[in-house]
């Protein structure tokens, strides 16, 4: 697919706010790398480096230095896995992120242990601003040949559920979000998904499909994979992932870890931010192209910034990049990103 003159306009202001960030605006953290199902669109199940839950002491390194540092910055403890796994430890680190300073948390799931571990009430009483579910489908053939090892009735019901619960609560925090990758296999369900999860209470998030740093075998064809120009890489830009071992790679659709900036075991964030800034972040800015990472030369992702939300309606409910897209545009004001996951 050839982009279209008008999404190229977009992405070349996106462009034109990226900004140097100090410290990194959002960090991805993988508290775990295993994972309870198989996707089509994700990558997982090729995944080779090991499988394992982070150690409880780097956790703490992480978030301590962010609530030290940067209390604002959006904190994701789950990149290429499934949080709920870890049961009760995921909400008591979310927990002491909170007590440490972080006021920028926000976990995505999977749905299909809700009903366990007493997550409802700890997502409930948690400090998250955003609790995110990835659905990605409306009916139930749709749903289960996409989300593969979910069973859709049932991680629909536990999501109505949590929203019934946060109602009779009359929770202002988390927002509860149902989250849509749109794909050819189900975009004629998004009027249905949207009008749905709305009614319900939920808001809606609908993000382009990614190929993941194209190092898999997904394939996306909303990405034009002959470009005639590019764009600063916005999740290069503003994003810090780290897995589960410590490494620092390059972006957050670095699952495969095949860009290595440094380990949070034996560096600060900010020193590894520094080496990103240099053999990453400052090639995409120059646009020299040559000198990007191997994972950056073959990555359409850069395709896909700039998801669809519903309008805010409760303050610190969006990612950093959206909050003022609509005002005029500032380096300061106006940091338009990316579809995190």
């Amino acid at each position: 697919m050839k982009l279209p003159e008008k999404e190229k306009t977009k992405l070349l202001q996106i462009e034109g706010e990226l900004t140097e960030h100090a410290f990194p605006p959002q960090i991805v953290i993988e508290t775990t790398s295993y994972c309870n199902m198989k996707c089509s669109h994700c990558s997982h199940v090729e995944l080779e480096r090991p499988k394992a839950h982070m150690e409880e002491s780097l956790f703490k390194k992480i978030v301590k230095e962010i609530g030290g540092k940067s209390p604002q910055s959006e904190i994701w403890p789950t990149f290429y896995g499934e949080a709920l796994i870890l049961g009760n430890q995921i909400w008591d680190y979310i927990d002491y992120a909170s007590r440490e300073g972080c006021e920028n948390i926000v976990l995505n799931s999977n749905g299909r242990l809700l009903d366990r571990a007493n997550h409802f009430d700890r997502i409930l009483n948690s400090p998250l601003k955003r609790f995110i579910l990835s659905l990605d489908g409306f009916s139930k053939a749709t749903f289960e040949s996409i989300r593969i090892g979910g069973n859709r009735d049932k991680i629909y019901s536990f999501l109505e559920e949590l929203l019934y619960r946060k109602a009779k609560l009359n929770r202002e925090y988390p927002v509860i979000i149902a989250q849509f990758s749109k794909m050819k296999e189900n975009e004629h369900e998004v009027d249905q998904f949207k009008m749905y999860w709305q009614g319900l209470g939920a808001e809606v998030k609908i993000r382009p499909k990614l190929e993941w740093a194209s190092v898999g075998s997904i394939h996306a064809d909303n990405l034009d994979h002959n470009p005639d120009f590019r764009i600063a890489c916005p999740w290069g830009n503003n994003t810090m992932a780290i897995h589960q071992n410590g490494d620092v790679v390059a972006c957050a659709v670095d699952w495969a870890g095949k860009f290595v900036a440094g380990n949070a075991k034996e560096n600060t964030l900010e020193e590894i931010w520094k080496v990103l800034s240099e053999r990453l972040r400052k090639y995409h800015r120059e646009h020299n192209w040559k000198s990007i990472p191997d994972i950056c030369k073959g990555c359409n992702d850069w395709q896909t910034a700039g998801a669809d939300y519903d309008e805010e309606k409760i303050n610190g409910t969006r990612p950093f990049w959206y909050k003022n897209k609509n005002q005029n545009n500032s380096a300061e004001q106006n940091l338009l990103a990316f579809p995190t996951s």
